[in-house]
């Protein structure tokens, strides 16, 4: 289950456009006999937050093309939002097939809105109204101890499964879907101060000068890239309770000092939600071109010139509410520590008064002991020096250099 964005509705779009025959399972497929039919693709949502909110619009492009090529993007287009009393909100493109409301735009509970698209040739498109409803507010963020399986080896991942639990559900919708997105900070321990730089020639050798960043704090973020749904349309109490949001291996929290993560709750109406489990159901059934298909999936936005023309994508509309929690590694599930290899913990500070060259290749060794220290020397990075002395200080490589991990440059809702 992927992201809900123009790459998977070209890729379903794809697989459901290609036609084809074959007689055999390892016969060589000619792209040159399949069909492709030029679709538009939709990738839109609003919601009651105060934001900029964006309108992705996209071509299909053939089984053999980039579906990333800038060339597919739909530039030029004119978009909009109505609501159902006739207001209307302008997009305004800001890169190629990305059309952003002004940031103070909040869709309001109650209304309806529509998606209104007039594409550079003249070709117009419009969504079903869909009514904003309310979200509620998440209770709580929580995590656990948990096992993931992954590949084709089904191999065993041990990490942190979050959940998110809504006590109370009496809006007038049952249908949810999240997003989250996450931080992890990184402070490293030890503060560069020099830097040896190789130099490659018939063998390596090291120049050391001085290190004048700041590389003890950076910011390793990321965003979904699964479609979560639930409902609590079966729940007499309610309520909607372990919602699992988000998995992470244990050994992201290797140099892991605060993690953040937020959940987005958003309201979203039965069609979307039929819509979107069309698509989990699709996608978990379509590991070659050879599988059975589940058919065309048809969202709630057509063309108004031609109504037998297909439009892939959704228009959703959803009211949301947010949640965020900052959690200390040791705050985790306990039993997810058994797992986390701290290595600035692990692998101690080394002092080394011989030269570089022989610290990484230390030819006095022997083959046996060679085999075991060099190893462990490549991880290391030199980060200091007792000046006016030989004796040079090295750490492990992500404990004095925070940019082995992640970025710097704090996040703006960073406190």
């Amino acid at each position: 289950m992927k992201k809900v964005n123009n790459k998977i509705l070209v890729k379903l779009s794809l697989l459901m456009l290609v036609a084809f025959t074959t007689n055999s399972c390892i016969e060589e497929i000619e792209t040159s006999s399949f069909t492709f039919e030029k679709l538009l693709v939709v990738d839109a949502n609003i919601s009651d937050q105060t934001k900029p909110h964006e309108v992705r619009l996209t071509y299909t492009a053939p089984v053999d093309g980039d579906v990333d090529d800038i060339s597919n993007a739909v530039s030029g287009a004119t978009v909009w939002v109505e609501d159902d009393l006739g207001s209307r909100v302008d997009f305004v493109e800001q890169s190629a097939g990305i059309y952003s409301s002004p940031t103070t735009f909040a869709g309001k509970p109650g209304r309806s809105y529509a998606l209104f698209i007039t594409t550079s040739e003249g070709k117009r498109y419009q969504s079903l109204f869909e009514k904003l409803v309310q979200a509620p507010e998440i209770s709580a963020i929580y995590n656990r101890f948990a096992i993931e399986s992954t590949g084709q080896t089904a191999e065993s991942i041990p990490g942190v499964q979050f959940f998110i639990d809504v006590e109370d559900d009496s809006q007038s919708t049952q249908f949810y879907r999240y997003e989250w997105t996450d931080a992890h900070q990184i402070i490293v321990p030890f503060l560069k101060k020099w830097e040896a730089i190789p130099t490659y020639g018939f063998s390596v050798t090291f120049k050391i000068v001085p290190f004048n960043e700041d590389v003890k704090e950076c910011y390793r973020e990321s965003q979904f890239n699964e479609l979560i749904l639930a409902t609590s349309a079966n729940n007499i109490n309610d309520g909607l309770s372990e919602i699992p949001v988000n998995f992470i291996a244990a050994s992201e929290f290797d140099v892991t000092t605060m993690y953040s993560i937020e959940v987005t709750q958003r309201a979203i109406s039965a069609q979307a939600f039929s819509y979107y489990r069309k698509m989990e159901l699709f996608n978990e059934s379509n590991g070659s071109l050879f599988d059975k298909q589940q058919g065309v999936i048809v969202g709630n936005i057509s063309s108004i010139d031609s109504p037998d023309e297909q439009v892939l994508g959704y228009f959703e509309v959803a009211g949301a509410s947010s949640k965020r929690v900052f959690v200390e590694p040791f705050d985790l599930d306990e039993k997810v520590m058994d797992y986390i290899v701290r290595p600035c913990e692990k692998y101690p500070v080394l002092e080394y008064e011989k030269s570089l060259e022989l610290f990484y290749d230390p030819k006095y060794l022997s083959d046996a002991e060679q085999a075991t220290i060099v190893p462990i020397r490549e991880l290391y990075e030199l980060y200091d020096i007792d000046e006016g002395t030989p004796v040079k200080f090295l750490a492990h490589h992500l404990c004095a250099d925070c940019r082995r991990r992640g970025s710097i440059g704090k996040p703006d809702w960073w406190p």
